[in-house]
C-alpha cells in the first residue's frame, strides 16, 4: 500500500511539473492580419493540455493576482470555474468571504472561456466582442484581439455612433471593440479559447459582454457553444433572451458560492444560536393569558391582544374578506400585487386552512427579499453616489442586505456582519457601509446608525455635545466609535460645540475638548451588561466584534426586541413601542407580548420568517383596517384592528409594473458606460429589475448630457411617495403625508404614461386581444390593478365605453408586427458628456422617454386609446395605493 501511495505522488508530482513546461512554452506566432489590431505582443502558455470540457457546455475560468495590461499573468490557476450555453458573457458570479458575504477580486484578473467543437472544413469567419483587452486562441493559434481601453478624465471626446456594425447583429454596446477574422479549418475537432483581462488599469470589475461568434459561408453568425449545445444565432432578440436566462443563473450560482464558502461559518453560528436557545430557557417564562372574550382563540397573539381589548372595554374589528386578506398580506410579504391566478386559485380553495397556505407560500417567494432592502435602505443609511461615490457617501451594501434577506439569514448575524464591516467596499459588501469618506468622524455616525437600528436608542446629539435630552454624554458615542475603529479616537474640532463664557446658560453641556482621546469602551452596561456567554467572541483583542457581539447577546433582550417591533410596525401600522428606533422615554403598549415575541425570535435562531408567520396568521393581522396612526401619545394602542397604510413607493412602482407585465426597462445606473473610470470616481449600480435598485442621479454640477431620463421618470414618482434618493441619515420611517404631488406625478408623469400605454410588452395588450366578452376584459382589469372584481356600478359605464368596436378593435394580419420598447442605446458618457452632441442627444432621448412606450399596432388606434383611458383611471383611483 505505502509503494502505491508513493508511486500515485511520484506520478501526481511529474503531471504537475509536465503541465507547468506546458504553460511555460514559447508563445503562438501572431497572424500577419492582426498587425494593426492587437494589444501589446506577450506570450501566451500553450493549449497543448487544453482541459477536458464537456461537450454541452463551455467552461469559464476566472485567474485572480493577474497584473494590469500582462497577459503572461494569466498562466495562474483558476479561483473559480463554471459553465456556460456559450462563449457570451453578461456578467460574473461574485466571489464570496469565508463568512459567505461579497468579497473583493484582486485588483486585475483574466475570465477565460475554453470549449472545444466539431466542425467541418472550410472558411470560417470569427467575431469578438469585447469592452477591454481580450484575445481568442483557436487550436493554440492566436486570431484576434482587442485593446486594452484608456483612462478618460476630459470629457470633451466625440460621441460615437451607436449602431449594428453589420446586418442583422446586435447593437455593439457603449464602450465595446468588435473584430472579425476569417479562417480556414480543417475537418474536426477545434478548441476554443477566449480571455478577457477584467480591472486593467485600475479600471472598474466590469466585463461588459464579451462574446464570440462563428460564421461558415453563408451563415449567419451565431455565438460558439459546444457540440451538443445550444445554437444561439447572435441577433438582439436572441441577445435578450440570453441576458435573463443568464441573470437567472447567475444569481442561482451566486446562492450555491455563498453557502459552500460560509459552511465553517454556520458551524459557529450554530452554535451561537445554541447558546441562545439556552439562554432563553433560562429566562422566567412570559404567562400568556387566556382571553377571557373568546377562549376558543388558539394563537398567543391574539390571547395578548384580547386580553387588552377586554380590559379596555374594546371589542375588535370583524376579519377581512379573503380579497383584501390576499392583497395585504402578498404586498406585506412580497411587495407586489397579486396576480389574477394568484386570486383565482385562492378563491377556489375551500380549504379552511388556506390563508395558512398562502402565508407559507409567500413567506418561501425570494421577492421577500426586494419587500426588505428599501427599508434597511432607510434604516442604516444605504447612500451609494454613482458620482464621486466617496464623498461622503456609502458603499453600494444594498446587495449585502438582499442576499441577506433572500437566504434569510437571522438577525443576529444580520447585525453582527454590518457591525463588523468585512468583505467588499465597492461591490456590495458590508464594509461599503464602513465607508463615509471627507466626514470628520464616520464611525461616530456609523455607532449612531448601529445604535438607533438594533437597540432604538437616539444617540444623533451626542454627535457634537452631551444629549440634552436623552441619557447620553458625547463620550458614549464616541467611544462605541472607537470599538468600531479598534483604536482610541481623537475627537474633531468640527464635532464640538463652543460654549463662550457669560449669557444665557446653554441648554447642553459639553464634557469633551477638542482633540482629546476616546477609548474603546462599552457605556451601556445599564442596558447590556459586559458579561457575554462563553462561546460568542472568537477575538477577544477585537473591539468591534465584541461590539457586534454585545449587540446580539442574547442576554441583550433590546435587541430581540426591537427587531419585532419593527416587524410589527410593519404589519399593523403602529408598533408596539413608539417610536420604533427611539425607546428612551417610549412604554410598550403590549411589554408581555413584545417580550413573548422576543424570545419567539430568539429561540427560533433569530429567524424573522418565524415571527412573520404568527404575526400573519393572527386574527389581530388579519382584521378589517381601521383609522391611522396619530400623534397623540396619550391615545392607548389596543390593536383592536390594524391601522389603514399605503404602500411604499417601492411598491407602488413594482406594483404597476407587474399588473402589466412590464420589465422596468431603465437606463445603466452609471455616468460611465465605457468603464474608462476607476470605482472611486463612478458606481455602475446595473440595470434595475426592482423599484430599490435605484439611487440618486445627480451630477456634476447638473449636466443636461448626464441625465439618465428614463431612471428619472422612476425616481419622480418614487420621490412623490416619500422615497429618499439620497439617504444621508438613517430613519425608520417616512414622510407618508398626502401631497398634490402624488396624484398629480401618476396622472401625469412619464410612468403613469408607459403603464397606461398597450403596448407590445403589456400583458394587457395580450388581454385586450383575447378572445373573451368585453365584461370578462374589464373583471380582468380590475383584478389586476385592485385585487377584485369591479362592482356593477364601476362596471356600466367602462362597458360602455368600450363596447363600441370591440369586435373589431383587432388590425389585420399586415399589422401584427410586434414592437418592443426598450431603452434606446446611446453612446454618451462622461468622456464625451461636454460635446454638444451629447447634450442634443439626451435631450432628444428625454422627449423619447416623454412619449412612451409605442402603442401595439395589432389594435385599432380609437379603441386603444378608449381602453389606455380605462387603465389609467383604474390606476389612478385612490383605492390602488392603499392596503386594504
Amino acid at each position: 500500500m505505502r509503494r502505491a501511495a508513493c508511486l500515485r505522488f511520484i506520478l501526481d508530482v511529474c503531471a504537475a511539473a509536465f503541465l507547468v513546461l506546458a504553460i511555460l512554452a514559447p508563445a503562438s506566432v501572431y497572424p500577419a492580419e492582426l498587425a494593426s489590431s492587437r494589444g501589446p505582443e506577450v506570450p501566451s502558455h500553450s493549449d497543448n493540455f487544453f482541459p477536458r470540457t464537456p461537450d454541452d457546455a463551455v467552461v469559464v475560468q476566472i485567474i485572480e493576482g493577474c497584473k494590469s495590461e500582462d497577459w503572461a499573468s494569466a498562466v495562474l490557476p483558476p479561483s473559480q470555474t463554471y459553465a456556460e450555453p456559450a462563449m457570451a458573457l453578461v456578467g460574473l458570479p461574485r466571489k464570496y468571504s469565508q463568512k459567505g458575504v461579497i468579497a473583493d477580486r484582486s485588483a486585475a484578473f483574466v475570465v477565460r472561456a475554453l470549449v472545444q467543437r466539431t466542425l467541418p472544413a472550410g472558411e470560417f469567419r470569427l467575431l469578438i466582442r469585447a469592452n477591454s483587452g481580450s484575445r481568442l486562441f483557436v487550436d493554440s493559434k492566436l486570431v484576434a484581439t482587442t485593446r486594452f481601453v484608456t483612462h478618460n478624465a476630459e470629457g470633451h471626446e466625440d460621441v460615437p455612433e451607436v449602431s449594428a456594425t453589420r446586418p442583422g447583429l446586435p447593437i455593439l454596446p457603449v464602450g465595446h471593440q468588435e473584430r472579425i477574422v476569417t479562417l480556414q479549418l480543417a475537418d474536426g475537432n477545434h478548441r476554443f479559447r477566449f480571455e478577457v483581462l477584467v480591472g486593467s488599469s485600475g479600471l472598474r470589475h466590469e466585463i461588459g459582454q464579451p462574446c464570440v461568434a462563428i460564421a461558415g459561408p453563408g451563415e449567419q453568425f451565431s455565438l460558439i457553444a459546444a457540440d451538443r449545445g445550444p445554437r444561439i444565432t447572435f441577433t438582439e432578440d436572441a441577445w435578450n433572451s440570453l441576458v435573463t436566462d443568464a441573470t437567472h443563473r447567475l444569481a442561482n450560482l451566486d446562492r450555491q458560492n455563498r453557502r459552500r464558502a460560509a459552511v465553517a461559518e454556520e458551524v459557529y453560528w450554530d452554535r451561537r444560536h445554541a447558546i441562545a436557545r439556552a439562554e432563553v430557557a433560562r429566562m422566567p417564562a412570559v404567562e400568556i393569558p387566556i382571553a377571557p372574550a373568546d377562549p376558543r382563540l388558539e394563537g398567543e397573539i391574539d390571547r395578548f391582544i384580547a386580553a387588552r381589548l377586554v380590559a379596555a372595554g374594546k371589542k375588535p374589528t370583524v376579519l377581512t374578506d379573503d380579497r383584501a386578506f390576499l392583497r395585504r398580506v402578498t404586498l406585506d410579504t412580497i411587495g407586489i400585487l397579486p396576480t389574477p391566478d394568484e386570486i383565482a386559485a385562492f378563491r377556489a380553495d375551500r380549504d379552511p386552512a388556506r390563508r395558512r397556505r398562502v402565508i407559507d407560500r409567500l413567506l418561501a417567494d425570494d421577492r421577500w427579499a426586494d419587500n426588505w432592502v428599501g427599508y434597511w435602505q432607510d434604516v442604516l443609511a444605504e447612500n451609494p453616489g454613482i458620482l464621486k461615490p466617496e464623498l461622503n457617501n456609502t458603499g453600494p451594501f444594498r446587495w449585502w442586505i438582499y442576499e441577506s434577506f433572500l437566504d434569510n439569514k437571522p438577525l443576529d448575524r444580520f447585525a453582527t456582519e454590518l457591525i463588523t464591516m468585512e468583505g467588499s467596499l465597492y461591490y456590495g459588501g458590508p464594509a461599503g457601509f464602513a465607508m463615509a469618506s471627507q466626514n470628520d468622524a464616520p464611525l461616530a455616525e456609523k455607532a449612531h446608525i448601529v445604535a438607533k437600528a438594533f437597540l432604538g436608542l437616539e444617540m444623533k446629539c451626542a454627535r457634537c455635545h452631551d444629549a440634552p435630552y436623552h441619557p447620553f454624554a458625547q463620550k458614549d458615542l464616541f467611544s462605541l466609535a472607537a470599538m468600531l475603529d479598534n483604536r482610541p479616537i481623537k475627537l474633531p474640532k468640527s464635532s464640538t460645540v463652543p460654549i463662550g463664557a457669560g449669557g444665557r446658560k446653554s441648554l447642553i453641556t459639553v464634557s469633551l475638548k477638542p482633540g482629546e482621546s476616546i477609548g474603546p469602551a462599552w457605556p451601556l452596561a445599564k442596558l447590556v451588561p459586559e458579561e457575554l456567554p462563553e462561546g460568542i467572541v472568537r477575538n477577544p483583542r477585537d473591539f468591534r466584534e465584541r461590539f457586534a457581539a454585545l449587540v446580539t447577546s442574547p442576554r441583550n433582550e433590546r435587541f430581540a426586541q426591537v427587531f419585532v417591533n419593527r416587524l410589527w410596525k410593519r404589519s399593523f401600522g403602529a408598533g408596539l413601542v413608539e417610536p420604533v428606533d427611539d425607546w428612551n422615554d417610549a412604554t410598550p403598549s403590549h411589554p408581555k407580548l413584545l417580550a413573548w415575541l422576543a424570545r419567539e425570535l430568539v429561540a427560533h435562531d433569530y429567524d424573522l420568517k418565524h415571527v412573520a408567520r404568527l404575526i400573519l396568521n393572527s386574527d389581530a393581522y388579519q382584521r378589517v383596517a381601521d383609522g391611522v396612526l396619530t400623534a397623540d401619545s396619550t391615545q392607548p394602542r389596543l390593536f383592536a384592528a390594524p391601522l389603514r397604510r399605503r404602500m411604499s413607493a417601492e411598491q407602488i412602482v413594482d406594483s404597476l409594473f407587474a399588473a402589466v407585465g412590464k420589465p422596468l426597462q431603465s437606463e445603466l445606473l452609471t455616468m460611465d458606460p465605457e468603464v474608462r473610470r476607476g470605482v472611486t470616481s463612478f458606481f455602475n449600480l446595473g440595470a434595475p429589475t426592482r423599484a430599490w435598485q435605484f439611487t440618486s442621479l445627480s451630477n456634476d454640477r447638473d449636466r443636461p448630457a448626464l441625465a439618465l431620463p428614463m431612471a428619472q421618470s422612476f425616481v419622480d414618482v418614487l420621490t412623490a411617495f416619500g422615497w429618499r434618493d439620497s439617504r444621508t441619515n438613517p430613519i425608520s420611517v417616512r414622510d407618508e403625508e398626502p401631497t398634490a404631488l402624488q396624484p398629480l406625478t401618476l396622472a401625469n408623469g412619464i410612468l403613469g404614461n408607459r403603464i397606461a400605454r398597450l403596448s407590445d410588452d403589456s400583458a394587457l395588450t395580450a388581454l385586450a386581444l383575447a378572445d373573451q366578452p368585453v365584461e370578462k376584459l374589464v373583471d380582468t382589469v380590475f383584478l389586476r390593478f385592485l385585487s377584485r372584481a369591479p362592482t356593477e356600478e364601476e362596471a356600466r359605464p367602462i362597458i360602455e365605453i368600450l363596447r363600441p368596436g370591440y369586435v373589431g378593435r383587432r388590425c389585420n394580419s399586415s399589422k401584427t408586427k410586434t414592437r418592443v420598447s426598450r431603452p434606446r442605446k446611446n453612446a454618451v458618457s462622461w468622456s464625451n458628456h461636454l460635446s454638444p452632441e451629447a447634450s442634443r442627444i439626451k435631450i432628444e432621448l428625454e422627449q423619447t422617454a416623454r412619449e412612451g412606450d409605442p402603442p401595439t399596432e395589432r389594435l385599432e388606434a380609437e379603441w386603444r386609446e378608449r381602453m389606455e383611458d380605462v387603465v389609467w383611471a383604474v390606476v389612478n383611483s385612490p383605492e390602488f395605493v392603499f392596503i386594504p
